[in-house]
């Protein structure tokens, strides 16, 4: 049998490559073709560096607390693609959880990585937009290419700590001029507008540190701060499909950039050419850590099994955890999932073993296609 597996990251345990690694590994039956996916978050750049052989290129960058570090982005010479991941520069596991909180976070990291990838003659850019830790707007990422925020005495705002209730005006003279020449292609699987109660801060503000006393002020700030900007571009860009995303770093990369929002993993399959490998497979296998009722609203591993399902092959998916009642979706043509987890244990506990928990569940799986075959 020929298969093909597809298998998101599991958060903290297994990237997407490692996860399709061990299924070719394990299914030695079996000719496996792996292709490494992403949603825009944590592990975009290697999916698409995979799906089109690019390189890494790795660059001092300021990360998410303002700390010098080395940050890495990907490029496709051939089409001359920069791949840039939020998560890399701005990213929730990179926080400093002993001053957790969106004041001390910054997306200056990810300005730089653009700024980086126009040097090396990039003409399109792709910004991954998810498992970022910043509420700030992009004003950092903005700052990095050199937009000014000044506050009400007309004093250019720093870096940190972030604070969008000061800007009461921008100057963009200084912004580098190349942004101009560069197809935008912003990917994620989050829709949210900027504002409302669907939007940047209210969604998003308390997974990354605000409290729910801080939300209706945080709003205030926001909504601010994007007036600003719509009355010196003069264009609205608040309620786009995912201006909301990586806390209203996609509403700058419409305002500034007149960027193009496209489903991270739509986006990543199209590039990466898997409708051609689904044409030549008979099976698919998935998963993620956790596969439950969020997912049901387009996570890699339904969009995954919609692409599989035009061509007519069956998908099967794994998972750490499994919500009850979800055995099988036959309208989302997953014939089965299954759990990799073997017994009672911790969170922890599944997260240090994932590798060799799925390698199981794989084992038995495969021992149950040799009985079909």
């Amino acid at each position: 049998m020929r298969i093909l597996t597809a298998i998101d990251s599991f958060k903290g345990s297994m990237t997407s490559k490692e996860a399709n690694k061990v299924v070719k590994e394990t299914l030695t039956d079996h000719d496996v073709v792996s292709f490494t996916v992403a949603d825009g978050g944590e592990g975009t750049v290697q999916a698409f560096v995979e799906a089109e052989g690019g390189d890494y290129i790795k660059r001092p960058i300021t990360n998410v607390n303002g700390k010098t570090v080395l940050g890495t982005w990907g490029f496709v010479k051939e089409s001359q693609t920069a791949v840039i991941e939020v998560a890399e520069a701005a990213g929730i596991i990179q926080a400093d959880k002993t001053t957790f909180h969106p004041r001390h976070h910054t997306s200056f990291g990810v300005g730089e990585q653009i700024s980086q990838a126009l040097d090396y003659g990039a003409k399109t850019i792709i910004l991954g937009l998810g498992g970022s830790a910043t509420v700030d707007g992009g004003i950092g990422m903005m700052m990095a290419l050199g937009v000014e925020f000044l506050d009400e005495a007309n004093q250019a705002l720093p870096i940190l700590p972030v604070d969008l209730s000061q800007v009461k005006k921008m100057q963009t003279e200084g912004l580098d001029s190349r942004v101009k020449d560069v197809n935008w292609l912003i990917a994620s699987d989050v829709t949210n507008p900027l504002l409302g109660r669907n939007g940047a801060t209210h969604v998003f503000g308390p997974q990354k540190g605000f409290s729910q006393e801080e939300l209706i002020e945080q709003e205030r700030a926001m909504r601010q701060f994007s007036q600003v900007v719509k009355d010196t571009l003069h264009v609205s860009c608040a309620d786009m499909p995912g201006a909301g995303a990586a806390g209203g770093i996609g509403f700058s990369c419409y305002s500034f950039f007149g960027a193009t929002f496209q489903s991270g993993l739509s986006l990543l399959s199209e590039r990466g050419k898997l409708k051609e490998k689904l044409r030549a497979v008979d099976l698919v296998i998935t998963g993620e850590g956790k596969f439950d009722s969020q997912s049901l609203a387009g996570k890699v591993p339904i969009g995954i099994s919609r692409l599989a399902k035009e061509q007519g092959i069956p998908t099967v998916v794994f998972a750490g955890k499994i919500e009850q009642g979800l055995t099988s979706l036959k309208e989302e043509n997953i014939l089965v999932t299954l759990p990799i987890v073997n017994e009672p244990m911790t969170l922890e506990t599944a997260i240090v073993n994932g590798p060799s928990l799925l390698k199981e569940a794989l084992e038995r799986f495969q021992q149950i296609l040799r009985l079909t075959i």
